[in-house]
This record gives structure tokens, C-alpha cells and sequence, in this order.
């Protein structure tokens, strides 16, 4: 930040961007905040942003304070494992939950093409803007959706860290 103008331009982008992310919260929509040295030196906007995100994905970092600055004050050995990632493995990156929880996982590359071929696929399935604002695209739930959905997945416990 070179001069007042700014300061005052960064204040007013990270105040929008931090309403953005509480009506997107209130309606139940995953934020997904992406960037390079996302930390409180930006503002306190940033510090509260990062509040609105329950979840956390850090890749590879060459400095314990990017780590920190993503990972906050979970476990030290999850800030270790971030800076342990080696430049070898593309896509890894420690991943943290709300619930305190972190576990190491991967990524992987999904081209273009498949991802329009996706896009399409699925299209009919998108409800309109109308539909969601009016709140007239909802699905029935029955007991036994329920039931599955609250099952716990036997996958999961063996994802988690090692």
C-alpha cells in the first residue's frame, strides 16, 4: 500500500468481498477464498473473511507464516506437514475442517475439455436463479435420505492423518 487512496480501496474490496462471503454463508453456499499471502496485513476485512471459511487448504509453502496464515492455530505437526510437502508431488496440500481436524490429501488434474464435457452434461440439472430465490427448487427428503446421509461413511476414518 503505497498511499491513502489505497488503503481506503483495499478497506471497501475486503468489506464487499467479506458481505459476499456472510449472505453466501446464510444461504448455505461453500466459499472458496483463493490467494497468495492472504494474511492481517491486508486489514482486518481479511482476518474476518478468513473467519466466514470453515475449511482450510493449504498446498506447498517456502515460510512457516504462510502456513500459519492458513492454517491458523491448528496442530503445529499440520503447519510442519504443509511446509514438508515437496515440489515432487503436485496437488498435495493439508486440508482442515471445522471440526479441528486436518488430514493430508490430493488433487488431481482435470482438463478443460472435461470439465465443459461436465458442464454440459449435468446442465439440466442447474435450477434457475428464479427458482432459487424464490425458493420453489426444493427436493423432497424422506426419512430414509436422511438416514443415509447421516450415516457415517467407512471410508473416512482411514483418510484421516497419519
Amino acid at each position: 500500500m503505497a498511499d491513502k487512496s489505497e488503503k481506503d480501496e483495499i478497506a471497501k474490496t475486503s468489506t464487499a468481498l467479506l458481505r459476499v462471503a456472510q449472505l453466501g454463508r446464510a444461504f448455505g453456499i461453500y466459499l472458496f477464498c483463493c490467494g497468495q499471502r492472504i494474511g492481517s496485513d491486508l486489514g482486518p476485512g481479511v482476518t474476518a473473511l478468513r473467519a466466514q471459511c470453515s475449511g482450510r487448504i493449504c498446498h506447498r509453502v517456502n515460510d512457516p507464516e504462510t502456513a500459519t496464515m492458513t492454517l491458523g492455530d491448528l496442530d503445529p505437526a499440520a503447519l510442519v506437514s504443509a511446509r514438508a510437502i515437496a515440489s515432487e508431488t503436485p496437488g498435495v496440500a493439508i486440508v482442515a475442517g471445522q471440526d479441528g481436524q486436518w488430514y493430508r490429501a490430493r488433487s488431481f488434474y482435470v482438463s478443460e475439455r472435461a470439465a465443459e464435457d461436465a458442464t454440459h452434461t449435468y446442465a439440466g440439472l442447474t435450477p434457475s436463479w428464479a427458482e432459487i430465490t424464490a425458493g420453489t427448487h426444493c427436493a423432497e427428503v424422506t426419512d430414509a435420505d436422511l438416514a443415509e446421509f447421516l450415516t457415517p461413511d467407512p471410508v473416512l476414518p482411514e483418510l484421516r492423518k497419519s
